[in-house]
């Protein structure tokens, strides 16, 4: 694999395996996707293969990637994981869990009075977030939740279960 591949997997948060190859969604029932939707693989960038095998999977991405491309509209899901910022601390533990790499820590200005601090934050990139609900689990300080999904929501459910 290239040198720069580390940088180009990060620019289209997909994930690389030990060898430094493109990782796939999952072997057996993804194998053209990754879990960023949008993006598909195909060839040696996956791992060694010969041109026939190449071509094959080519097909299959351009196939995967026309339906994308002919819808007139792209749907998202409503449940996707957001930030309170007044709350986060920027410790990036949402960052380092988060399966489909949706969030990343941005700069942030403070201002206090007559001083300005320039503090981490946590941003969530709802195109690439499915609302799985690891970050918001994982934050010490409870400034990540899932939209709907929120502790007094929870807290109404589980309420509502035990008295019925």
């Amino acid at each position: 694999p290239p040198e720069n591949l580390q940088e180009l997997a990060k620019m289209l948060k997909v994930p690389l395996d030990k060898n430094r190859f493109f990782l796939e969604a999952h072997v057996k029932l993804r194998p053209l996707d990754f879990a960023t939707e949008g993006i598909f693989l195909c060839g040696c960038a996956q791992w060694p293969k010969n041109i026939q095998d190449s071509i094959s999977q080519a097909n299959g991405a351009a196939g995967r990637a026309s339906r994308f491309l002919s819808a007139k509209t792209i749907k998202t899901s409503g449940l996707i994981a957001e930030v309170n910022q007044e709350r986060c601390i920027g410790c990036g533990k949402c960052e380092s869990v988060c399966p489909y790499n949706a969030i990343e820590l941005i700069d942030a200005m403070l201002n206090f009075e007559e001083v300005s601090l320039k503090v981490s934050k946590s941003f969530i990139n709802s195109a690439l977030c499915k609302g799985c609900g690891t970050c918001a689990a994982t934050c010490q300080n409870g400034a990540i939740s899932v939209k709907h999904y929120d502790f007094d929501q929870i807290y109404a459910m589980i309420e509502s279960y035990l008295l019925e």
